[in-house]
């Protein structure tokens, strides 16, 4: 697993069971929203953390399951 799908799973337990993973697969921009709703809102002042990945750090991140949302 790479460095950064390491850093996001961390990211996503640390911030609790109502954290919301949303990724733009075609862009490999990753989002860790607090919430699904927050979100839904999409003021980055909401934002957890924010990454840029590859297509094969993309494509690592949706295999592990841990994705809620890809567009």
């Amino acid at each position: 697993m790479t460095t950064n799908i390491e850093e996001i799973l961390s990211a996503k337990v640390k911030s609790g069971e109502n954290a919301y993973l949303w990724l733009q697969s075609a862009e490999g921009d990753c989002i860790l929203w607090p919430t699904q709703d927050a979100s839904e809102n999409e003021d980055s002042a909401d934002e957890i953390g924010r990454w840029q990945l590859t297509v094969d750090e993309t494509n690592e991140l949706i295999e592990t399951g841990e994705v809620d949302e890809v567009e």
